[in-house]
């Protein structure tokens, strides 16, 4: 059993890596879908790291109250390592004073429209976090948990002002790296070697 995260903070770090995305997109306007993999690398990063007080100056918020953040890249698991800055984002935890389970993300830009924006999230008691961001024309809902540490499921709702809306639903596996894909080699060789 994963141990929910309090925070944040633990959470990101409970996401450092690459993972496989799988993803099913149904758009409610047309009755259409959307399915696709890609891989999703999250690396964290602590509070003084200089991206924090570039992008808290370009909303306006202090950054003494950040406790770190992480980037994000979407990549093609197919092509890894292609990453570029259309498929990428940057954000800063802002948590709360009063409860760490709860807070503000200040990215660098959103995920629907390409802009920077602040969001709420909070996290409820068996460690689902929720992130509600409030663009100038839609209302994003995302909701991500693990189920173990090597899997997460995310869902999402879009609802946009003319009502149009989009749903999103992911599953996501850790992918192993490469040293650990060494390790595992390295075990599989001794143990046959062992059998001889």
């Amino acid at each position: 059993m994963i141990h929910p995260a309090c925070s944040m903070a633990e959470f990101l770090e409970a996401s450092r890596g690459v993972w496989l995305t799988r993803r099913a997109v149904h758009h409610l306007d047309h009755q259409d879908d959307e399915f696709g993999d890609s891989n999703l690398v999250i690396e964290p990063f602590a509070a003084s790291d200089p991206a924090v007080a570039e992008i808290c100056q370009a909303l306006g918020i202090d950054a003494a109250t950040a406790a770190g953040g992480a980037r994000f890249w979407w990549e093609s698991n197919l092509k890894p390592l292609s990453r570029s800055d259309d498929q990428a984002a940057v954000l800063v935890d802002i948590p709360l004073a009063e409860d760490s389970r709860r807070g503000f993300l200040v990215r660098d830009k959103g995920y629907v429209e390409k802009q920077p924006v602040l969001s709420s999230y909070a996290f409820s008691d068996d460690g689902v976090m929720t992130v509600t961001t409030r663009y100038d024309t839609n209302v994003g809902t995302e909701r991500c948990w693990f189920v173990t540490d090597q899997v997460r499921m995310r869902v999402s709702s879009v609802q946009c002002m003319d009502g149009v809306a989009m749903t999103t639903y992911c599953t996501e596996l850790r992918c192993p790296s490469p040293d650990s894909l060494q390790q595992l080699r390295q075990q599989a060789d001794a143990l046959a070697a062992a059998l001889r």
